[in-house]
């Protein structure tokens, strides 16, 4: 099987007990016994990139629900459980089900060696096959070119939302490393279509499609939004196509507007009959848990000012705390973010952070973006299944100047910021790991 020529590669990879340049051989060994499902797929649209997949998946499926179609979604990593990774038309895979193509995976696995992921994916991929839908929207995992989704060759799109730094142990330590294996999920005569990237990832990009003769649309260049900063609304335009006064994304933050014109440029792409009532309904009414998701739950009742807010957010890496963090500059509309001796413009709140990782993805940069914040405080997750010490958390940030506090768990962060606020509101913002809404459901999430 072809997927691409060999480009080079990042000599970081191959540092893992199991030899992932093998992935697509294993994978086919087991693909084969089980009659080869994922070349019976409904038409996919392939995902990758660093921040926002998650997002431009939820909404090109809504969009494609609200316009009547049957879709199947694979997303990872999951928050809660497994059955999240797998959505048929709208609904997670039920217990039974998931239980039925994952014997099936495991009895024609045998003796191959896969991963987790590995076996999921393949797991998915029957999962789809049996039943019908209109099309399939694929989230990549960490990279793209070794990816297990990658093992899909026939493709409706592949989209690349922004990238960043992340996993750089596996995916080489360079922005332009990053995006060459991000990228490979591109095929010959596909349509690509590309969210705002740094100039190193656009340029390796670029030169891959060009290369390949892929028909390739940028954001930016190709299509475009116009942000109408007063209500929300904005204007698209791809070509010629145009759509005025879009409303206000469901989802919180300015880098969904990005996401959004990437999604809504992906699905006209895809199909001819979008109409622009069904992209208005699907922006408004799409839901993506646990980024930017405000909570209300037993934690809350440790704050004594009701106004006090809590939110959740996915963000894990630099850009994804840049990102953090001009949403609370937003949302505050303050040109000071928190700090001791400041109140927001807008409620009067001091702007906290808890944060928790994983083993060594805890990084400097990371931090620095919240160096402003009234505190930041540091967990250790317990949804993780390698957490990061929150005391090595606060020697991170003590390498940079910061004074991180190390709590126990999230009651006793939530206690120590209590403290600090008294009477008065604040606003805290749970990051660092997705597996921290695990954490959170144990409090009672409504």
């Amino acid at each position: 099987m072809v997927y691409l020529p060999h480009w080079p590669i990042p000599s970081t990879l191959g540092k893992r007990e199991i030899d992932y340049e093998t992935v697509f051989e294993r994978m086919e060994i087991v693909l084969k016994k089980l009659g080869n499902p994922h070349q019976k797929l409904p038409p996919v649209i392939h995902v990758a990139g660093t921040n926002g997949k998650g997002s431009a998946v939820s909404l090109i499926a809504k969009i494609f629900s609200c316009a009547g179609k049957k879709v199947h979604i694979y997303t990872s990593p999951h928050l809660h459980d497994c059955n999240e990774r797998i959505i048929l038309d709208g609904e997670k895979i039920s217990d039974s089900f998931l239980f039925e193509i994952m014997e099936e995976v495991r009895i024609a696995a045998d003796e191959t060696p896969l991963t987790f992921a590995e076996a999921f994916v393949i797991g998915t991929f029957l999962a789809f096959s049996k039943i019908p839908a209109d099309i399939a929207i694929i989230e990549c995992g960490m990279g793209g070119r070794i990816d297990a989704t990658n093992i899909i060759e026939k493709k409706l799109a592949t989209v690349l939302m922004p990238i960043s730094f992340d996993h750089v142990e596996y995916l080489g330590n360079s922005i332009e490393r990053i995006a060459l294996e991000k990228a490979m999920i591109m095929r010959p005569e596909t349509p690509l279509i590309v969210a705002s990237q740094p100039s190193a990832a656009k340029n390796i990009i670029k030169i891959l499609a060009t290369d390949q003769k892929i028909p390739a649309y940028f954001y930016d260049e190709d299509f475009e939004i116009l942000l109408d900063e007063e209500s929300g609304e904005f204007d698209f335009k791809f070509g010629n196509t145009f759509f005025e006064n879009l409303p206000k994304p469901a989802l919180q933050g300015s880098h969904q507007y990005i996401n959004f014109a990437t999604a809504i440029a992906t699905s006209l792409l895809a199909t001819d009959d979008l109409q622009l009532t069904t992209i208005a309904q699907a922006i408004t009414s799409v839901h993506w848990p646990s980024r930017l998701e405000k909570i209300q739950n037993n934690l809350n009742k440790i704050l004594k000012n009701s106004a006090s807010e809590i939110w959740i957010d996915g963000a894990h890496n630099e850009a994804g705390a840049f990102a953090l963090v001009k949403w609370i500059a937003e949302k505050t509309r303050s040109p000071y973010l928190g700090g001791k001796s400041s109140r927001s413009a807008t409620m009067g709140a001091q702007n906290f952070v808890i944060c928790g990782f994983s083993r060594n993805k805890c990084k400097k940069e990371f931090l620095e973006k919240f160096r402003n914040f009234a505190e930041v405080v540091a967990v250790r997750v317990d949804g993780e299944p390698n957490p990061e010490n929150a005391e090595k958390i606060s020697e991170v940030g003590a390498e940079v100047g910061m004074k991180i506090f190390a709590a126990e768990d999230l009651a006793e962060a939530i206690f120590y910021i209590s403290k600090i606020c008294g009477d008065e509101p604040c606003r805290i913002v749970i990051c660092g790991s997705l597996h921290l809404a695990r954490d959170v459901r144990r409090f009672g999430l409504n």
